[in-house]
């Protein structure tokens, strides 16, 4: 009789007895066939059991100063998938020459996708970019999101003799580290 394990947030728990089993998948927007191990002995004195699942659609970040896929490409934004929370989980993402940045293996499906949560942690010197966690839904193998980095707005810095009140200063400059 097969035992169905209902997995929430990652985890799931279930009475079964000791034995070899061979292991299915239903999982929405996962290849249900990668998981491994495929098959599992449940052993006496041995109580959690670890699998794996992969996914195989490709997320593609366009990042450009308007966030638009004809603006001008930002070259060097770091992106990382996250789950709801922020919490962050594999290696960075760097945007390439033409802007994008590439999540390879992440999920997909046409009904009930599931959630794909991501946030920005750097760009390039030049441009500011959104921190916040951001989700896309995946509804086919292969998706592109438009991500805007924009030129930071325009500020101006005046410089006045702190004997003189209100006295510009000539020439100078003031660096910002």
């Amino acid at each position: 009789m097969a035992k169905i394990i209902t997995i929430l947030n990652g985890e799931g728990s279930q009475n079964i007895l000791n034995g070899s089993y061979s292991v299915e998948a239903s999982v929405d927007g996962y290849n249900n066939s990668s998981i491994s191990p495929s098959t599992v002995n449940v052993v006496e004195g041995t109580n959690n059991y670890a699998f794996t699942i992969s996914a195989n659609g490709t997320l593609t970040l366009h990042v450009s100063d308007d966030g638009t896929s004809t603006g001008n490409p930002i070259v060097g934004a770091i992106f990382v998938r996250t789950d709801s929370s922020g919490t962050e989980y594999g290696d960075p993402i760097t945007s390439n020459s033409e802007g994008n940045a590439i999540f390879e293996n992440v999920p997909y499906a046409q009904d009930d996708a599931p959630t794909i949560y991501f946030k920005q942690t750097a760009s390039d010197s030049e441009h500011e970019f959104n921190n916040q966690v951001q989700s896309i839904t995946m509804n086919s193998d292969a998706q592109t999101q438009e991500i805007q980095n924009s030129v930071p707005a325009l500020r101006t810095f005046t410089l006045t003799d702190a004997n003189y009140e209100n006295l510009p200063i000539d020439n100078g400059t003031i660096t910002l580290n």
